[in-house]
């Protein structure tokens, strides 16, 4: 039998090391995957749709993020924000750069073949902004398909599905975030504004604040749910994130945080003086 070199012992050491360090980091995978107490969760966020995900004084704030801190203080893990692009958030979360998606998410058939879902947290629409001046027109060309109308959209929303769907003469003009695209109404580069209503109740003001040069059309144009997203496979994760939500909803935290930076979001919803 041939006796082993020193480097042949060296060489087997080396690999034993770095099977060590890989169980370690799959146990550690495996381990974040069910949201455990004490592991660190990566929560991929989009900071251009305020009022749900954005930046204020170079803090990532908004509901998503209220409710990040929520869910570190109820797991008792500790919460990461990961700031990513809206379109790459998906991508993100599937090749493993986050564990979980919390950024004003629409649940839809097409992002299901990727992302696991949790139970909605609550409901939104799409909603239209534009220019209070040209009200009546816009009323009018919202209901027909002119080529000559101009809609702005942030890029890979249902807003921009909506409106190439159901405005297929009209001219798509994206953008990379909100506030992009309503600077771009307030200069007349674009006639209206389509986005989920959160965004537009905030821009608009509401019924008891009202923005004066800008409207919101505040007839519902979808009916959506926003939810979080795992991968697949984390089915644990998934199940612990639903009992939060879960127990939000019943003891009025949920509400509590959408009320705080949507408050005119009752003030829209209750019928216009006559």
């Amino acid at each position: 039998m041939r006796r082993p070199t020193r480097m042949m012992v060296r060489c087997a050491l080396v690999l034993i090391a770095a099977l060590a360090v890989c169980a370690g980091v799959v146990r550690a995978d495996d381990m974040r995957a069910t949201g455990a107490p004490g592991t660190t969760l990566r929560v991929g966020i989009a900071t251009n749709y305020p009022p749900l995900a954005f930046k204020e004084n170079g803090q990532v704030t908004g509901v998503e993020a209220d409710f990040a801190q929520q869910l570190a203080k109820d797991l008792d893990v500790k919460v990461t924000l990961v700031e990513t692009p809206f379109e790459e958030l998906i991508p993100a979360l599937v090749h493993g750069k986050i564990d979980v998606i919390m950024s004003g998410m629409s649940i839809t058939d097409a992002r299901k073949k990727f992302v696991a879902f949790t139970n909605p947290y609550t409901k939104v629409s799409q909603m239209a902004l534009f220019r209070a001046a040209d009200e009546d027109r816009l009323r009018k060309l919202m209901k027909s398909d002119p080529k000559s109308l101009r809609v702005a959209v942030v890029n890979g929303t249902t807003g921009e599905q909506y409106v190439r769907k159901h405005h297929r003469h009209a001219q798509v003009k994206g953008f990379g975030s909100v506030d992009d695209a309503v600077a771009a109404l307030r200069k007349g580069d674009v006639d209206i504004f389509v986005h989920d209503s959160p965004a537009i109740w905030r821009v608009s003001g509401g019924l008891e604040s009202p923005e004066k040069e800008l409207a919101g059309y505040y007839e519902p144009l979808t009916d959506e749910h926003l939810a979080w997203a795992v991968r697949k496979r984390d089915g644990r994760l998934r199940s612990r994130l639903n009992a939060e939500i879960a127990k939000w909803h019943g003891s009025g935290e949920i509400e509590s945080v959408i009320d705080h930076w949507i408050p005119v979001r009752k003030a829209i919803i209750r019928p216009r003086p006559k």
